[in-house]
């Protein structure tokens, strides 16, 4: 059992316990844990579910730049290539012995950096160059080449892959509790979002079938492929408008939230960038105010926000998406 899985249960474990005495305070004492942690559990299994009580993954802190001139690096990458199942520690007495001093922690920061940080990655270069030169290619460098090839969240152009999610704004006075559904295509960062009332199969498929497959329709794209979590919300409605619409549906692996980075990116610059500040600027009394709300942000995000991406080059989704000359003026 890893520690997560222990901490999962530990935290199923006070849950059920504050049920079975009926009294929060004395599992909570009785357990050695706080009333705000008890709560803040039930509000993650209520809204997500037992994975929900899963410890956050932490982003790892960036390490320092490195200190290795463009040479250095390139003779280290050249030595590993040469020699592909040395560790860092014999690179490192190699380098010594050639006049060029790295510790064996640097040469396996470099190597990481690039790629090549464990012996099969090395190897598999060494494959794919005596495949492409030479012809030797073994059954195992063709499916190492297929793996590589074929990657889980790819797409050259627009409609090939849509990814989507939804997320919980909150509970808000006069209006309710309130969910987001989130749309990304993985070619062009296109974003479309909708105000939900409720997150279910049925929001979700109403959300495909009224706004992402039309849209992708009058931009002269064929919608292939959607990429969702396996939440009960992209199930049995939302599965039956994907079949009607001739659509793929894929999900994530379970606890692999990272796989659907398109569209968890987008959920949060919507977040950081709008909601945050929307909420410190009006009081919304309606779920119209907040999707009138969400759908200029969005205008603005797609049409005229600058974008840095690798798929965008520069360039707005909605010039990737929609051509050059942009979104058409809407009759």
């Amino acid at each position: 059992m890893t520690l997560e899985d222990r901490v999962l249960h530990f935290r199923l474990r006070v849950l059920q316990r504050a049920q079975e005495l009926g009294n929060v305070s004395a599992a909570c004492r009785e357990l050695g844990v706080s009333r705000t942690s008890f709560y803040r559990w039930k509000r993650r299994l209520v809204a997500y579910g037992v994975d929900g009580l899963r410890p956050r993954r932490k982003a790892a802190r960036p390490g320092r730049p490195s200190s290795l001139s463009p040479v250095q690096q390139r003779a280290i990458v050249a030595l590993a290539l040469a020699w592909p199942t040395w560790g860092p520690q014999r690179l490192s007495l190699q380098l010594a012995r050639q006049g060029m001093q790295v510790s064996p922690s640097t040469v396996w920061r470099t190597l990481r950096r690039v790629g090549l940080g464990r012996k099969e990655q090395r190897l598999l270069v060494l494959e794919r160059y005596s495949a492409d030169k030479v012809g030797l290619l073994t059954e195992r460098t063709r499916r190492n080449l297929k793996r590589r090839k074929d990657r889980h969240v790819q797409a050259s152009e627009p409609g090939q892959l849509v990814c989507l999610d939804t997320f919980y704004i909150g509970k808000l006075k006069g209006v309710g509790k309130v969910w987001q559904i989130t749309a990304c295509d993985a070619a062009s960062s296109y974003g479309w979002a909708r105000i939900i009332p409720a997150c279910d199969s049925r929001e979700a498929a109403r959300f495909l079938r009224e706004v992402v497959a039309p849209e992708c329709a009058r931009a002269g794209w064929k919608l292939r492929r959607v990429l969702t979590d396996g939440g009960s919300e992209f199930k049995g409605e939302f599965d039956r408008a994907c079949r009607d619409l001739k659509i793929l549906h894929t999900r994530t692996k379970p606890r692999h939230a990272w796989t659907n980075g398109f569209v968890e990116r987008l959920q949060g610059t919507i977040l950081r960038e709008h909601w945050r500040v929307e909420f410190r600027r009006r009081y919304f009394t309606s779920r119209a105010q907040l999707q009138s709300s969400l759908s200029g942000y969005l205008r603005f995000y797609n049409d005229q926000r600058p974008h840095q991406g690798y798929r965008t080059q520069g360039r707005t989704p909605s010039e990737v998406f929609w051509g050059v000359a942009g979104r058409p003026e809407e009759v």
